[in-house]
């Protein structure tokens, strides 16, 4: 079963169309496909095998610790931004932005225990979630796509974003 990534609004948006202790995000996102005709309502589409965490789970929420959760990805993007616009001047080395962007979560209280489990890549949640918020960031072209392998770069807009940021 593929694994996917949501945006903490539109987290919250699927939170506000679930029956609680009765939906999962799957099954908020198969009702509205079904009602736009994009999946039959026959029930022909299998349920998922195993069950999916419940909408009811905790998120967190920016700037805000929570001693047993993750940091969001929009943090880590926010952190990533900052830092590298004023501690790189714009541009870094993937490893050492990271260990950057950790350093200053972790100074802040906002990196706990769950982030620091190592995931299947061998990185931790932290560092892989760095690494797919930077993702995120070059598709809104805040980073660019053209920096070499391994060196993170901001774009003029990314500078911008990245000094302004109030964190």
């Amino acid at each position: 079963m593929p694994t996917i990534r949501l945006d903490d609004d539109v987290f919250n948006g699927l939170k506000s169309l679930a029956e609680p202790f009765t939906d999962t995000p799957n099954s908020v996102i198969r009702r509205l496909l079904q009602e736009r005709g994009a999946i039959p309502k026959d029930g022909n589409s299998a349920p998922p095998a195993e069950p999916t965490p419940t909408l009811t789970s905790e998120r967190k929420t920016i700037g805000k610790p929570r001693v047993a959760g993750l940091v969001s990805q929009a943090t880590y993007e926010k952190y990533l931004l900052h830092v590298l616009a004023t501690q790189f001047k714009g541009r870094g080395d993937k490893q050492e932005v990271t260990r950057a962007v950790i350093k200053l979560l972790e100074s802040r209280g906002l990196v706990g225990n769950a982030d620091r489990v190592h995931v299947s890549s061998g990185e931790t949640r932290a560092e892989n979630t760095i690494a797919w918020g930077r993702n995120a960031l070059k598709e809104r072209g805040l980073i660019s796509q053209a920096s070499p392998r391994g060196t993170w770069e901001l774009t003029e807009r990314g500078m911008k974003e990245g000094r302004e940021s109030a964190l």
